[in-house]
């Protein structure tokens, strides 16, 4: 007797859960009215090839976390072995070199 209350009352549950499904009005498919109606159709560009690429030309692209003209860095004069022999010296002296993850 338990076993058949326990069944009756899921189904009538579920019955009762789900008579809100059917009480919607039938759904448009997806890209059809009424929201289509409203959407504005792009028109012909009038800018044409050349002025784009002239406007790329003159603006750097935005490349990285910073989209702002970088400096240049100028050439050096040291060799590799001046380079290596000024950092040593300059560790032996006490300088850090900011290196890793904690730098």
């Amino acid at each position: 007797m338990i076993r058949i209350n326990t069944t009756l009352s899921a189904i009538a549950a579920a019955l009762l859960l789900s008579g809100t499904a059917f009480a919607a009005d039938l759904q448009p498919a997806a890209g059809e009215a009424p929201l289509a109606l409203s959407q504005v159709t792009p028109g012909t560009s009038v800018v044409q090839r050349a002025d784009v690429r002239k406007a790329a030309a003159s603006q750097a692209p935005v490349a990285g976390n910073l989209p702002m003209a970088q400096p240049t860095v100028g050439t050096s004069t040291l060799t590799r072995a001046q380079v290596r022999e000024a950092t040593r010296d300059a560790i032996a002296h006490g300088y850090r070199v900011a290196s890793g993850n904690l730098s």
